[in-house]
C-alpha cells in the first residue's frame, strides 16, 4: 500500500484526475459487464422454444420469451404479442421494442470513449509540469543537485505511463463492449426477422 502511495505522489499534480479516471473506468467497466450478461441470451434457442408453441400456443411462446430476459427476449415477445395482425404490423411492434432496448446497450460507452480520449492528454499535461519542474531545478541550482532533476523526469515519466496504460485498458475494454452491443443488435434484426417470416406464414 505504501509502495502505491508512493508511486502515486511521484506522478505529480496529475495523478489525482488520473486516478479519479481509473476508478470510474472500473466501475463502469463492471456495469457493463454485469449490463449485457442481463441483456445478451441464446437467440437460436429462444426461438426454436418459439416454434415448439406456434401456431396454437402464443401466449406461453410470449411467457417464455419474458421469462428468458434480455432485449432479445423481450423484443420477440412484443413480435408475438401482435402475431394477428399484419407483417407490417409485427415488424413496427419489434422495431419500436429494440429501439427501446438501445440506449441499455450502448450507455456509458461514451464516457468510457471520453476516458481513453482525456487520459493520454492527462498524463502528457504531467509530462510537462514534470519537466518544467526539472528545467527550473536545473536553472536555479545547475547540474549540482541531480536528484531533484531526476526526480522531475521521474514525475514526467509516471504520469505518462499511467496515461497510456489507462487508455489501452480502456481501448480494449471499449471495442468489446461495443462488439457485444452489435452482436445483440444483429440478433435482434435476424430472430425478429425469422419471427416475423413464421407469424406470416413465409417460411414454416
Amino acid at each position: 500500500m505504501e509502495n502505491l502511495v508512493h508511486f502515486l505522489q511521484g506522478g505529480g499534480v496529475m495523478m489525482y484526475p488520473l486516478v479519479a479516471c481509473s476508478i470510474l473506468l472500473i466501475a463502469l467497466i463492471i456495469e457493463r459487464i454485469v449490463t449485457f450478461r442481463k441483456l445478451a441470451r441464446d437467440g437460436e434457442g429462444i426461438l426454436e422454444a418459439v416454434k415448439l408453441h406456434l401456431p396454437g400456443e402464443v401466449e406461453q411462446a410470449i411467457s417464455h420469451c419474458e421469462s428468458e430476459g434480455g432485449s432479445l427476449g423481450r423484443v420477440l415477445a412484443r413480435g408475438l404479442k401482435n402475431a394477428n395482425r399484419t407483417a407490417d404490423a409485427i415488424e413496427m411492434a419489434i422495431e419500436q421494442e429494440a429501439s427501446n432496448e438501445l440506449p441499455s446497450l450502448d450507455a456509458n460507452l461514451p464516457v468510457i470513449k471520453t476516458i481513453i480520449n482525456i487520459s493520454p492528454l492527462l498524463g502528457l499535461l504531467g509530462t510537462i509540469a514534470g519537466m518544467i519542474t526539472s528545467f527550473r531545478a536545473a536553472s536555479q541550482t545547475g547540474l549540482s543537485n541531480p536528484s531533484q532533476i531526476l526526480g522531475g523526469i521521474s514525475e514526467a515519466l509516471i504520469s505518462t505511463a499511467t496515461g497510456i496504460s489507462l487508455a489501452v485498458i480502456g481501448f480494449v475494454f471499449y471495442n468489446y463492449f461495443a462488439n457485444q452491443s452489435k452482436k445483440i443488435v444483429e440478433d435482434i434484426e435476424f430472430y425478429g426477422a425469422e419471427l416475423v417470416n413464421l407469424l406470416t406464414g413465409r417460411v414454416s
